[in-house]
């Protein structure tokens, strides 16, 4: 017999009482349960479940636990929900069974989370039959026993029945209790026992339980602890508890004022208290977090990474947040505590950026609680500084006062934190935040702009700053960034970009001395601090130099060039002992010459006056020797006591004669600037007559060449009197000087031309070297003899200055100087000088006089108009016509000499007798393959009514040859056959035929191409 220890009965008779008074109540209740169970609810009947457990326990003040059973039981599917805390009463009962009204009050000890007691309603949607057993009693709802009873009700009552039947089954259950027993599974004060309506209720129930999860503990705080068994299935039975260990968690709590609770309905404000919860995976995400939950999960949507649970006010569906103020009010609460979430992930080196929620808004709520949150995040301290490294105490810097670097650069600890001891704000960012960061005002800024933030004073730590950076030089990117880097400088000034900076070795660096860097400094050389010297500076693009690469600096050589229109002789000073510093640490070669602008430098002379150091001779020298101290003066002993020799000759004093070089030479004397300070008019200053040797450079190769590089002997205007044969030995002999000598230049498109000091021996030394002498027999007593002041040098030497061995050697000058000085018109020429003079001929003027042959073996000084050019043998029986000058190529002498061919002076028509046709010798045609078979034999031969011993008329083996006598044969075959060379022997082979055989066998001694 069952109890009716909770008084059912008489709720059934109030119940019953009023559908029987007003029908229209019945409407009312049923279409309210359905909704709520249908409606609402549907989707909720586990968490509403739990919600009721978690009140219970809440009200007893015990831990909460809950337990979920699906089981099969007399032929159906029974959901179990038991737990733990306040057992059922006669209140409780009144409770459920009302559809307005909930017993859960606020009594200052607990806040419930359930309201107005219609959550227990969402049971409907799945079940017809439901019973709640507990250690106090049980009573039962059932669709069929209130079906039944209604029945009863309604019999006397038309309008009730009508109204029952118009319902067709949809009957308000839950308003009508019926006592039931049982009791609830050990360890649990009470149990829910729902018999699920049929199979498809009993997948849904199923499916809710696999999504039941840790979400449920952190919306319901009273909850420790849920059970989750399925035993219609082979899904394991699951506890979920200790969320803890699987997020972190932030929660407050706290009373609302009176005056937020206005809007809200009655039964809500006598609930002041209002907490707030928020929970971040451990790892990972999770779903639970896309919707809030208040504290049951709704249907607002939440772009936050993080669960929030929050005692949000509800429109009458429990699905939507309320607008309002208190909305508002639990919005910024909800926001403080984030904060202290955020501030919780930091302090345990978590990412508290990824906190910050980014993109779009999900909703119109998701979006008031953004905004909250990033004006939070943003002054609440997260981020640690860049300097801070592991260490567990750092105070953390608010995003509001933070700077970062973006790219790589902000992910480089070493540099991140060097820096951050430079700059104050500077913090670490979790890779891939730069989005979050942004958003909560973090300062993104690139790593050039932090770097031209960095301050110049970095009390002696620069060489850690740099070692720090070295990881960022190796990417282009970053290096270019690093071009505003500070960098101390030698001078004690600090300048920003290494490029163009001066690395030199420590020891050079302190040889030097500071005074001498203030110098250099003003001069604008920037040479790096010893002390911050680092291989970071030289990739970033400092050069790595000795003292000749500071030397070689353009302001060091500045600094000199205008150091003679300084009035202000301590600052003429300065500059000279800081040069001349620069060039004693210099190791130099002194085969080198130095930079010509060194040559400018000021030095004392013996006399005490200013003077360039290329003007100046060490005293005791082989300069002072040989150039007159009237032009080269001597330095001052106390410059000598002071800098070596070695050091002033490498400002330019001279020790000996010296080569200078002269580069970039371009044959325009035209061009030629007197103000000009580049290296190769300070180069030339040296060299006397300078402007003529272009002159003459452009006569030889051509206005325009480019000669490139030339290299000559300085000061030859200032040799002493009487010293020329010391200087001409010395020239001769020591190998720089002597290749400046000796070495003509050379035309970059091809062309030679004497050296600037052979030029300048020849034309301006008066030594009587203006025109060529002979230095060997070939040419001797054509050329006149070596002069005495070349007696005794060798023939290289003797052969720059204008000696001779072979007439081929003469250039156009030369030749132009030997046909005018050979003697008068008329002069007899020996042959064989002849010869040589008509093979290498070549003015660079037509000439006044030639050697040409002017009878039968005679050759004899010729006016050139009464001369002419012939290019065969033949011609020279015809003086009669002109003095004849044999060539190979007769039209090029023609030219050069400027006189006719000629066979443009005469026709050359054969005449006399007609003559007799006869054969060539076969002997001799084996010798001349290419001579005519026949020849034509005359008594008398003229050429031009001329007599003339042979002629040729054509060439090869269709030339006609005409001839008086065999020598002439002779003569003829080898011209007609090209081979004028053999014509002596053609000659014997037709005097003695039988020396064929012998002439056969001369042929194996003679050269290939004679053959």
């Amino acid at each position: 017999m069952t109890s009716d220890a909770f008084g059912t009965a008489a709720l059934r008779a109030a119940v019953l009482g009023a559908w029987r008074a007003l029908p229209a109540r019945l409407r009312e209740d049923a279409n309210t349960e359905e909704d709520h169970a249908r409606g609402y609810y549907r989707d909720r009947v586990l968490v509403e479940l739990a919600q009721n457990a978690a009140d219970a326990a809440a009200r007893t003040g015990v831990p909460g636990r809950l337990l979920l059973r699906l089981v099969h039981a007399d032929g159906g599917t029974v959901l179990v929900a038991a737990n733990t805390g306040d057992s059922l009463d006669a209140e409780g009962v009144a409770s459920l069974a009302s559809m307005r009204a909930s017993s859960k009050r606020p009594d200052g000890r607990h806040r419930s989370v359930g309201r107005f007691g219609v959550g227990f309603a969402a049971v409907r949607a799945v079940a017809d039959e439901v019973s709640v057993l507990s250690t106090s009693g049980g009573v039962r709802f059932s669709v069929a026993d209130t079906a039944e009873l209604l029945a009863q009700a309604a019999a006397d009552l038309p309008a009730l029945a009508d109204e029952v039947r118009r319902r067709d089954g949809q009957l308000p259950a839950l308003r009508l209790p019926l006592p039931a027993d049982g009791r609830p599974p050990s360890g649990y004060d009470t149990a829910v026992v729902l018999r699920l309506r049929d199979e498809v209720a009993a997948d849904e129930v199923r499916g809710l339980l696999r999504d039941v999860g840790d979400p449920l503990l952190l919306g319901l705080p009273s909850l420790v602890e849920v059970l989750v068994e399925d035993l219609t299935s082979d899904a394991p039975a699951r506890r979920i508890a200790d969320v803890e260990q699987r997020w972190v968690v932030a929660s407050d709590e706290g009373e609302l004022p009176l005056a937020l609770l206005a809007d809200r309905p009655v039964e809500e404000r006598a609930a002041r208290d209002w907490r707030v919860t928020w929970a971040l995976p451990r790892h990972g995400t999770d779903p639970a977090t896309r919707v809030v939950h208040a504290p049951t999960p709704t249907d607002e949507p939440s772009s936050v990474p993080a669960l929030l649970v929050a005692t949000l006010p509800l429109d009458p569906t429990r699905r939507h947040v309320a607008s309002g103020p208190l909305t508002d009010a639990m919005l910024d609460h909800a926001a403080d505590v984030y904060a202290r979430l955020a501030t919780e992930v930091a302090a345990t080196g978590g990412d508290a950026l990824a906190l910050v929620p980014t993109g779009f808004a999900a909703g119109v709520l998701d979006g008031d609680l953004r905004g909250r949150l990033v004006e939070r995040l943003t002054r609440t301290p997260l981020l640690r500084p860049a300097d801070a490294g592991d260490a567990p105490d750092a105070v953390l810097v608010a995003p509001g006062n933070a700077l970062a670097l973006l790219g790589p650069a902000g992910h480089d600890g070493r540099a991140l934190a060097a820096l951050g001891r430079r700059l104050a704000g500077l913090v670490r960012l979790p890779p891939g935040r730069d989005a979050q960061a942004r958003t909560v005002g973090v300062e993104l800024r690139s790593l050039a702009d932090v770097v031209e933030d960095l301050p110049g004073v970095v009390d002696g730590e620069w060489r850690d700053l740099y070692d720090a950076l070295t990881g960022l030089a190796g990417d282009p990117q970053a290096r270019e960034a690093l071009g505003a880097l500070p960098v101390p400088l030698a001078d004690g000034r600090v300048v920003r970009g290494a490029r163009g900076t001066l690395v030199l070795p420590g020891a050079l660096a302190e040889r030097l001395g500071p005074e001498v860097w203030r110098t250099l400094g003003r001069w604008g050389v920037r040479v790096v601090d010893p002390a911050a010297e680092h291989p970071v500076l030289l990739r970033l693009g400092a050069v790595d130099v000795d003292a000749a690469g500071v030397l070689a600096h353009p302001a060091v050589r500045q600094a000199v060039l205008t150091q003679a229109d300084d009035d202000d002789l301590a600052a003429a000073d300065e500059v000279t002992d800081a040069v001349l510093a620069l060039v004693a640490a210099t190791t130099r070669d002194d085969d080198t010459p130095p930079p010509p602008w060194l040559g400018l430098l000021t030095l004392d002379a013996a006399d005490g006056e200013p003077t360039p150091a290329d003007g100046l001779v060490v005293p005791g020298s082989v300069a002072a020797r040989l150039l007159d101290e009237r032009v080269m003066a001597p330095v001052a002993l106390a410059a000598l006591d002071r800098w070596d020799e070695r050091t002033l000759t490498a400002v330019g004093v001279r020790a000996d004669l010296v080569p200078v070089r002269v580069d970039d030479v371009l044959v325009d004397p035209l061009a030629l600037d007197p103000d000009a300070q580049d290296d190769a008019a300070l180069a030339a200053r040296s060299l006397d007559g300078w402007e003529d040797y272009l002159a003459h450079l452009a006569e030889r190769l051509g206005a325009g060449a480019y000669v490139g590089e030339a290299t000559a002997v300085a000061d030859l205007d200032a040799v002493a009197d009487g010293a020329w044969p010391d200087v001409l030995e010395r020239l001769a002999t020591v190998p720089r000087l002597r290749r400046a000598l000796v070495e003509p230049v050379r035309a970059e498109l091809g062309g030679t031309a004497p050296s600037y000091t052979a030029w300048w021996l020849r034309e301006r030394a008066g030594l009587g070297l203006a025109g060529p002498f002979a230095i060997r027999a070939a040419v001797a007593g054509v050329l006149p003899p070596v002069p005495d002041v070349l007696a005794g040098l060798d023939e290289g030497v003797q052969r720059a200055l204008g000696g001779v061995t072979a007439f081929d050697e003469l250039d156009g000058p030369a030749w132009s100087a030997l046909l005018a000085g050979w003697g008068p018109a008329g002069s007899p020429v020996p042959p064989a000088v002849a010869v040589a003079v008509w093979a290498a001929m070549a003015p660079d003027h037509p000439p006044e006089l030639v050697p040409a042959v002017v009878g039968p073996g005679v050759v004899a000084l010729t006016h050139a108009e009464d001369a002419a050019v012939a290019g065969a043998p033949m011609w020279c029986q015809r003086t009669d016509v002109a003095a004849i000058v044999p060539a190979a190529d007769p039209r090029l002498l023609a030219d050069l000499l400027d006189v006719p061919l000629v066979d443009e002076l005469a026709d050359g028509l054969v005449g006399g007798d007609p003559g007799e046709t006869a054969d060539v010798p076969e002997a001799v045609l084996a010798v001349l393959p290419d001579a005519p078979a026949t020849w034509v034999e005359h008594e008398d031969l003229l050429v031009d009514g001329t007599p003339v011993e042979w002629w040729v008329e054509g060439t090869g083996a269709v030339a006609v040859v005409h001839a008086v006598h065999l020598e002439g044969l002779a003569a003829g075959l080898a011209q007609a056959a090209g081979r004028w060379a053999d014509r002596y022997v053609v000659e014997a082979l037709l005097a003695e035929p039988g020396r064929a055989a012998t002439v056969a066998l001369d042929a194996a001694w003679r050269a290939p191409q004679e053959r």
